[in-house]
């Protein structure tokens, strides 16, 4: 369920006007459970916690397992499905069965917390963050202005969740031609991010070294962490990057740019990728 119809009383100019029904975003926690280990010793382990909107979710977890360095490939992942254990909402947990082969270190890698929808690095310490090194991303893609102008109204006319409740973040997957091919969104910004990069892990189209990603709010640093992941090597958002964004972005060669508008925008590193004329 990605939207809750609920009973508000709307106010103008300081008055009370009728009450009506409104559509929320639906935010739910989604806990993550990994099963790993040879064929003779499997082992089931509480990875995550995170807070997302309902729908999507086996390509929001194939997207985190791969941002998160565990899979590198969807053949990684035996299987995937929603289980209810006890006490536990329907379809709020997933479990995934991993490759015997894939070199799974629960104590590494566990995330046993609940991550608020705003920051997909919640409850990791520095050294976790620092630790994530990512190769620098070389790609030949060029992209004209003019294309960058056109992105906020075909990302703005794709928000089906958002034009609903207002309440969603968005990220597109875009060509060079300014089409998108895969739109995301969720309560979340990274979770959206990731439900994109699952979809595509899923096509074996990874990595995306010739396309951009576009944001519908800030560009932060686990978004650009998450892009460099899978290849991309330019991200825009609509609104501006953070510090730390554009410092990971201009160590794996990623082009930012920020308050893109139909008229005008920033760039804050690689501005070799874009075509002014």
């Amino acid at each position: 369920m990605k939207t809750k119809s609920i009973t508000i009383t709307k106010v103008n100019d300081d008055s009370v006007s009728s009450v009506t029904q409104d559509k929320i975003v639906n935010e739910s926690p989604l806990q993550i459970i990994v099963e790993y280990g040879n064929v003779n010793n499997r082992q089931t382990e509480d990875l995550s916690v995170t807070m997302r909107t309902q729908g999507d979710d086996y390509n929001l977890v194939r997207g985190f397992l791969f941002c998160e360095g565990i899979i590198k490939k969807s053949s990684d992942i035996v299987s995937i499905k929603h289980v209810t254990p006890a006490n536990i909402l329907d379809e709020d947990t997933v479990l995934v069965e991993l490759s015997p082969e894939i070199l799974f270190n629960a104590n590494d890698k566990k995330r046993n917390f609940i991550a608020s929808s705003a920051c997909g690095f919640c409850g990791k310490s520095i050294n976790d963050i620092e630790s994530q090194t990512i190769s620098s991303i070389n790609s030949d893609i060029k992209i004209y202005a003019s294309v960058l102008y056109d992105l906020p109204a075909s990302l703005k006319s794709s928000q089906g969740l958002f034009s609903e409740t207002g309440g969603a973040h968005a990220v597109a997957l875009v060509n060079a031609k300014g089409e998108i091919i895969n739109i995301s969104e969720d309560v979340g910004r990274h979770n959206a991010m990731d439900k994109m990069v699952g979809a595509m892990l899923t096509q074996n189209a990874l990595p995306l070294k010739n396309n951009i990603v576009l944001f519908s709010g800030r560009l932060s640093y686990e978004l650009v962490q998450k892009a460099a992941a899978a290849g991309i090597p330019m991200a825009c958002a609509i609104g501006a990057p953070t510090t730390l964004a554009i410092e990971l972005a201009e160590e794996n060669n990623i082009t930012v740019v920020g308050f893109l508008k139909n008229k005008s925008f920033n760039i804050y590193c690689g501005a070799e990728r874009i075509i002014h004329s």
